[in-house]
């Protein structure tokens, strides 16, 4: 405001004329005024009445809360970022944790499912074997545990336990860490949930293994009651192998334990026990026909005096010349392996005179060749010429008629070799 515009005013307020106002008057008045602001560079713009530090102190405040404010922004932001990071490695270092532990599991159930695999096979074979030649009852019983152990095998929960191909990368926002903790945390639970149910898995896998394991030894033990009946069922078999097929069954019963070992035992026998069926039927059909009931007897009779020797028996029209217009002929061999062994071969007369005295004084002569096998040590110096031991044998058993015990042909043996054989039985 200029000096002028002030005295106007001062002028108007104090209701005198402009004619009244002299120089003086002005220059008294404006040197009575030393508050009057003269502005030589002219009027000063509206709002200009703020001072100057007025102005100054409300820069610095609004500065100052401004940096306060960004330094609390900041200080805020820099928190949540450490607190994200805290969180993202706690996530990380659990995480860590999970994927070990399912390791573990994974490879704890692998083993057990390995393991309960090779039961359900071994079982698979074993309850293969046909029926005819094992206990049912022990059968049944472990067809149910092999069926119970199946269906836990298909049971397996879904896993994924395949570690991670690369780690995680650290991301920078605490929004970003935290999305990636949310992450890891989802596959840590993920992870301790599928461990805890392959656990569980493997527990009930391991008792069902065992159960099946168990069940199937008692079926091998019910076995060798079952494999006496088939032997006896199969009488006429040949010896080789009637001695193979008792092998197997002793095998089934002498130091097995639950294995493939097992299986394989329980084959052999089922092999053997079909070839004592096949040698039984094929001289069954041999001995077919109307003596077939007489030549039974006659076999029956030779294994009863035969004191566990293994006999087998060929039939023919014809032996050593004998056989026809009322004669009788045999041979038999001995041999000491498994116990003793002999092959005897006779004439059909013997079957069609069965009953006469003299055939079975023939029979005896024959068993006593028999038996050299199981007596070699008794018979000592009469194992090579074994016709004297055979008749002393027969005589020593009651056959005294030589027409029959042969002593019409190799003539009467020594006293004391009648009673040396009457030690052998």
């Amino acid at each position: 405001m200029s000096a002028r515009r002030r005295l106007d005013d001062v002028r108007g307020h104090c209701g005198l004329p402009d004619s009244q106002w002299s120089d003086d008057t002005s220059r008294v008045t404006l040197e009575s005024a030393p508050n009057a602001m003269l502005d030589p560079a002219g009027p000063a713009p509206v709002g200009s009445d703020v001072p100057p530090a007025q102005r100054s102190r409300a820069t610095i405040a609004w500065t100052v809360l401004g940096v306060a404010l960004f330094l609390l922004l900041s200080a805020a932001i820099l928190a949540a970022n450490a607190i994200a990071n805290l969180r993202f490695d706690a996530a990380i270092a659990a995480h860590r944790v999970a994927v070990a532990d399912a390791a573990s599991a994974g490879e704890s159930t692998a083993t057990v499912e390995a393991d309960a695999g090779v039961t359900a096979e071994i079982a698979a074979s074993m309850l293969a074997a046909p029926d005819a030649l094992v206990d049912p009852a022990a059968k049944a019983t472990f067809s149910t545990a092999a069926g119970a152990l199946g269906s836990v095998i298909e049971a397996a929960p879904a896993t994924d336990f395949a570690a991670p191909t690369r780690p995680m990368s650290r991301p920078i926002w605490f929004a970003d860490l935290d999305r990636a903790s949310s992450v890891l945390a989802a596959e840590s639970e993920r992870l301790d949930a599928e461990a805890a149910a392959a656990e569980a898995h493997a527990v009930e896998l391991a008792a069902a293994d065992q159960a099946t394991a168990d069940s199937g030894m008692a079926f091998l033990e019910a076995v060798a009651p079952v494999a006496a009946s088939v032997e006896a069922a199969n009488g006429s078999a040949r010896n080789i192998e009637r001695i193979e097929y008792r092998n197997s069954v002793e095998l089934l019963s002498s130091g097995v334990t639950w294995g493939f070992d097992a299986s394989a035992r329980l084959d052999e026998y089922v092999a053997a026990a079909a070839a004592l069926q096949s040698t039984h039927a094929a001289e069954e059909a041999e001995k077919a026909g109307p003596l077939y009931d007489r030549r039974i007897a006659v076999e029956a009779y030779a294994r009863s005096i035969a004191g566990g020797v293994l006999l087998e028996f060929d039939w023919a029209p014809m032996v050593i010349g004998y056989g026809d217009n009322g004669s009788a002929g045999g041979t038999a061999t001995w041999d000491t392996w498994e116990g003793g062994l002999s092959t005897i071969t006779l004439s059909n007369s013997i079957a069609e005179q069965w009953g006469d005295p003299i055939m079975a004084a023939l029979v005896t002569h024959e068993v006593g060749h028999a038996i050299t096998s199981k007596c070699y040590d008794l018979v000592g110096e009469y194992a090579n010429d074994n016709e004297p031991w055979a008749v002393a044998w027969a005589i020593g058993q009651g056959y005294t008629d030589p027409n029959g015990n042969g002593e019409w042909l190799y003539g009467h043996p020594p006293d004391e070799l009648i009673e040396r054989s009457k030690g052998c039985r």
